[in-house]
C-alpha cells in the first residue's frame, strides 16, 4: 500500500464527513474572527487557510480544568469513582508546531512518573496534521527546530500543493483513516512529490534556520543577570495570557471539593506567572517580583528543559506574543539571546 497520497481539496468535506461518524471530530473552525479547534463542529464549517489557531489543541489532552476522581464518605469510609474512560478522536489540521508541542508534553507525562489520564487522550487521538506554506507575524518556529513542516511523529500529514493536498502516512492509525473511504485518494505521483518537496523548501526559507537547544541553553547562562528581566517583570501585568495559549505549558494544581459527604478531586491549570504560584504557608515566597518569575520562565522554557530532556520547552508559535496585554515579543527575546545582544 502506498503511503503517499493525493486528495483533491474538494473531496476533504467527504472524507470529514466519514471520519466523524466513527469517533470525535475536533477541527479548526473561524469563530468572532479567531480560529479554534472545536469539537463536533460542521464540515462546512472547517477552515484550513489560517496561520494558527487562538488556543493550541493541548486543551484536549490536559484540559484546563479536569475531574480526576469523585468521591463519597460513609461510615466504612471513602469510595472513589473514577471518570469515564477517553473515546476514539481525530484532531484534524493541526499544525506542525503544536504536534512538536504534544511530543514534549509527552516527555513530561510519559516519564518516571505516567500520567495516564494525559496518556489515555493521547492514545486514543489520531493527529492529521497541516504543513505551514507561510509563517504568521510572530512565529519563530524555524529559530526553534519547530516547523515549518515534519519530517516525521504524524499519523497523517498535508501540505497544501495548490487544489490537492499532497497526503503522507506515518502510522497504522493513519492507514485506518484513508481506509475509511480509499476511492477519495489516489496514489501520489512523481510531479505532485517533487511539487511538495519544492513547497517546503520555499516555506524553510522564508522560516529562520533551527539553533541547537544546547547552545541556547549555554547562551542563556550569560543572560542570568541581564537587566532585560527587570524591564520585562516591570512591563508583565500577571494576566496568565501567554500561560493560557502556550502550547507546551503543563503546571497545575489539585483541589478538593466536599459538599455534603460528596467530593470531586479536581486539576486545574495553574501559572508560574502569578504571584501565588510559589507562595507558601505563612506567606514566604522565594519569587515575590515579577521580575524573578519572568525570569524563571524564560529559563525554564530554553535552559533548565534542555538540560533535563534535551529540547527547548518552546516550539515558537507566538501565541504569547499575539496574546500578552503587555506586549512582550518573545520571539525578539530569543534573537536578542541567541545574536548575543
Amino acid at each position: 500500500m502506498a503511503t503517499v497520497w493525493e486528495l483533491d481539496k474538494a473531496k476533504v468535506p467527504q472524507w470529514l464527513e466519514v471520519l466523524r461518524k466513527d469517533c470525535e471530530l475536533i477541527a479548526p473552525v473561524k469563530n468572532y474572527g479567531e480560529v479554534l479547534f472545536m469539537s463536533s463542529p460542521e464540515v462546512s464549517q472547517v477552515v484550513l487557510d489560517y496561520d494558527n489557531t487562538l488556543v493550541p489543541p493541548k486543551e484536549f489532552f490536559l484540559p484546563p480544568t479536569e475531574t480526576m476522581f469523585s468521591f463519597t464518605e460513609s461510615r466504612a469510609g471513602f469510595h472513589i469513582t473514577l471518570p469515564e474512560e477517553a473515546k476514539n478522536r481525530i484532531i484534524f489540521g493541526v499544525r506542525p508546531c503544536d504536534v512538536n508541542a504534544l511530543l514534549i508534553l509527552d516527555k513530561v507525562f510519559n516519564g518516571e512518573l505516567r500520567d495516564e489520564y494525559y496518556l489515555s487522550r493521547r492514545e486514543k487521538t489520531t493527529l492529521i496534521a497541516l504543513n505551514c506554506n507561510q509563517p504568521g507575524e510572530k512565529c519563530f518556529c524555524g529559530s526553534v527546530g519547530a516547523g515549518p513542516s515534519l519530517s516525521g511523529k504524524f499519523d497523517i500529514l498535508l501540505t497544501d500543493i495548490g487544489d490537492v493536498y499532497f497526503i503522507e502516512v506515518g502510522s497504522a492509525k493513519g492507514n485506518e483513516l484513508i481506509n475509511k473511504l480509499p476511492a477519495l485518494f489516489r496514489e501520489a505521483s512523481q510531479q505532485s512529490e517533487e511539487k511538495k518537496e519544492a513547497v517546503v523548501r520555499q516555506a524553510q526559507k522564508l522560516f529562520a534556520k533551527p539553533i541547537d537547544p544546547l547552545e541556547v541553553a549555554k547562551r542563556m547562562e550569560a543572560f542570568f543577570n541581564d537587566a532585560k528581566w527587570t524591564e520585562l517583570g516591570e512591563r508583565c501585568m500577571e494576566c496568565g495570557g501567554c500561560t493560557y495559549v502556550c502550547p507546551t505549558c503543563y503546571c497545575f494544581d489539585v483541589v478538593d471539593r466536599i459538599e455534603n459527604g460528596k467530593g470531586l478531586r479536581l486539576r486545574y491549570w495553574d501559572c508560574c506567572l502569578l504571584p501565588g504560584f510559589t507562595r507558601m504557608a505563612g506567606g514566604l515566597n522565594p519569587r515575590g517580583s515579577k521580575e524573578a518569575r519572568m525570569k524563571q520562565r524564560f529559563y525554564h522554557k530554553w535552559d533548565y528543559f534542555v538540560q533535563r530532556f534535551g529540547m527547548l520547552q518552546c516550539v515558537g508559535c507566538g501565541r504569547c506574543s499575539k496574546t500578552a496585554l503587555c506586549s512582550i515579543d518573545w520571539g525578539g527575546v530569543f534573537k536578542s539571546i541567541v545574536g548575543g545582544s
